[in-house]
């Protein structure tokens, strides 16, 4: 999980100056989707790998419909106490 902390953060990092990709993020409710948006745009890793961050920082594994952003910006901006 530790090697796929980089990409994942990288990706994460993405998602706060870019309205298209929040917008995309918007549409999608698990970790197996955001994992491939990601590794559309070179940042791969796994959906477990989300998901144990998700837990990590207490959120549910799954975000209702136009909420995923906020919660994968929580996520990275958590990042320091995660690695």
């Amino acid at each position: 999980m530790v090697e796929q902390l980089s990409p994942l953060f990288g990706f994460l990092a993405l998602i706060q100056d870019n309205p298209e990709l929040r917008a995309r993020l918007n549409e999608v409710c698990t970790a197996d989707e955001v994992a491939a948006i990601a590794g559309e745009l070179g940042h791969a890793f796994e959906a477990s790998t989300l998901v144990g961050l998700f837990e990590r920082c207490n959120e549910a594994p799954v975000a209702r419909s136009g909420l995923m952003d906020e919660k994968l910006i929580r996520v990275y901006l958590q990042r320091d106490a995660l690695r």
